[in-house]
């Protein structure tokens, strides 16, 4: 068998699937007004873990991202999908808001 390959599965391979996971938290965190401390307290992790997710320089492990989706009020499949949103067609992160899209 080959290498595994997104070509045909409908399966996005996001290039930088971290730096749209960052976006995400920021302005979710940003959104109910809480600090990088506050986020990291509530997550129970260091402030210093909170900066390199919303930079894009961390790679949380599914525990981490779990704790995190929940500190901000959501579901850890809440957080992928707004990630998920942030990624435009060349699947490079924006800072566009949140929502769906229209019909």
């Amino acid at each position: 068998m080959g290498a595994l390959s997104g070509e045909g599965s409908g399966v996005r391979i996001s290039q930088s699937p971290q730096v749209a996971l960052g976006r995400a938290i920021r302005l979710r965190r940003e959104e109910i007004k809480l600090t990088q401390e506050a986020l990291a307290d509530a997550a129970d992790l260091d402030p210093t873990s909170i900066r390199g997710l919303e930079r894009g320089v961390g790679n949380p492990t599914w525990d981490v991202a779990d704790r995190v989706a929940r500190a901000l009020g959501l579901a850890l499949h809440e957080l992928a999908r707004r990630a998920d949103e942030l990624e435009t067609n060349d699947r490079r992160p924006t800072n566009q808001p949140l929502g769906r899209p229209s019909q």
